[in-house]
């Protein structure tokens, strides 16, 4: 993920070995849990948004296209883990390393229990060690940046 400019779209381009594959407007959590949500655009021409969706009381980050709903994100049991589902795909994202005040700098991207894919935060790198879908890297990032509004009410308490 690389900034390529600052006030018109886009905003952030995904790029991969072979050049951008999305171009991403502006990113902000209003936008996107309560706003008109965070406009990409594919190489190809399709245009998803990154918006959100209610989940009992809470509302979790989606992708959707025009035809619908690209993969969706929700928590897991523990703190800032995330279960990342899309119609041929279920991963989960976990931090590596402790979560506290600050945010991890390290995050997995697992299928099942085999990682497939780190995410640095710092220098906003996705190394995946087998092709992944460009949703589960988007929603990865949303995460990473935004996690899900009130998801410590989510996490189900160890009593």
């Amino acid at each position: 993920m690389r900034r390529t400019g600052w006030l018109s779209f886009p905003f952030e381009e995904l790029a991969g070995p072979d050049g951008p594959v999305a171009r991403l407007g502006r990113d902000s959590a209003l936008g996107i849990f309560f706003g008109t949500g965070r406009r990409v655009l594919l190489t190809n021409g399709i245009e998803w948004r990154i918006k959100a969706a209610s989940l009992g009381r809470h509302i979790v980050p989606v992708i959707r296209s025009k035809t619908g709903t690209v993969a969706f994100a929700g928590p897991l049991g523990a703190r800032r883990s995330y279960g990342i589902t899309g119609k041929d795909f279920g991963l989960n994202l976990v931090p590596l390393g402790k979560v506290g005040l600050r945010r991890t700098p390290r995050w997995g991207l697992l299928e099942h229990e085999t990682r497939v894919a780190t995410v640095d935060d710092r220098t906003r790198v996705l190394t995946a060690v087998e092709p992944i879908p460009l949703a589960a890297a988007l929603m990865a990032f949303t995460l990473i940046t935004h996690g899900i509004p009130g998801e410590a009410d989510l996490v189900p308490s160890a009593s």
